[in-house]
């Protein structure tokens, strides 16, 4: 608990002082989401491995934008907002006005790779529907 607390304070400090200083996102790994119930983070997914590594996805019928997060950065430690957001502005093709609960079976996506995703953060000003200072930097925090 007094490792979160630090964090939070930390991150605030950092924050105002990045903010000041920089232009470029800061991204720090989130390892309290992405686990399964053992608490177990998964390192040796390839996404995290190789943060150049994509790949493509055919939607079948029934298939959930949740089922295939989880099934290529599941237990990876990334915040999967982000990951969701991001699949989803790359993919406009396969949603219905950009509706992560209404996919095209039969479309085919691209799973973005982590350095796909930072990119597209780094270079889109609405990344974010909320209009705020601090959406040009993702924070990710790890207790």
């Amino acid at each position: 608990m007094k490792l979160k607390i630090f964090i939070i304070i930390f991150s605030i400090l950092t924050t105002s002082i990045y903010q000041a200083k920089s232009n470029e996102p800061f991204v720090v790994l989130d390892y309290n989401q992405g686990h399964d119930s053992s608490g177990k983070l998964n390192k040796d997914n390839i996404f995290v491995k190789n943060q150049s590594y994509s790949v493509k996805h055919k939607i079948k019928n029934g298939e959930s934008l949740s089922d295939i997060l989880k099934k290529y950065y599941g237990n990876s430690g990334l915040n999967m907002r982000i990951v969701e957001v991001s699949l989803i502005e790359i993919n406009k093709h396969a949603f219905v006005r950009k509706n992560p609960n209404y996919m095209f079976a039969g479309k085919t996506l691209v799973i973005p790779s982590i350095d796909h995703i930072m990119n597209l953060v780094k270079n889109s000003k609405n990344f974010s529907s909320t209009q705020s200072s601090q959406r040009e930097h993702i924070y990710f925090f790890s207790p």
